[in-house]
């Protein structure tokens, strides 16, 4: 019989998968599940270029960062849609860049 596992026992990005508490050290988990609480959905912008990996600003506080996939200028508007072990991760936010046009 499969085992259902709740969201405690979770972290998850949106579209990058699963990463089982098993994995990790429970204070990892913990920093991780705290760090998703305060960012998930949040709107941003690239404090550096995302070649997927840099930094981005979030209500005035830096973030390592990483996209699925692709290239970010500097000062692009982004969204937080999950976070991975050590990365928030972000998607270019279109319609904050539709929004500034």
């Amino acid at each position: 019989m499969a085992r259902e596992y709740t969201e405690d026992d979770l972290v998850y990005g949106e579209s990058w998968g699963l990463v089982h508490r098993g994995f990790l050290a429970d204070s990892e988990i913990e920093r991780m599940k705290a760090l998703r609480d305060k960012v998930m959905g949040k709107h941003g912008k690239a404090g550096t270029t995302l070649k997927p990996i840099g930094r981005v600003i979030i209500d005035g506080e830096w973030y390592d960062a990483r996209l699925k996939d692709g290239y970010l200028d500097i000062g692009t508007p982004i969204v937080v849609v999950g976070i991975d072990i050590g990365y928030v991760l972000v998607n270019e936010d279109l319609k904050r860049e539709e929004d500034n046009s």
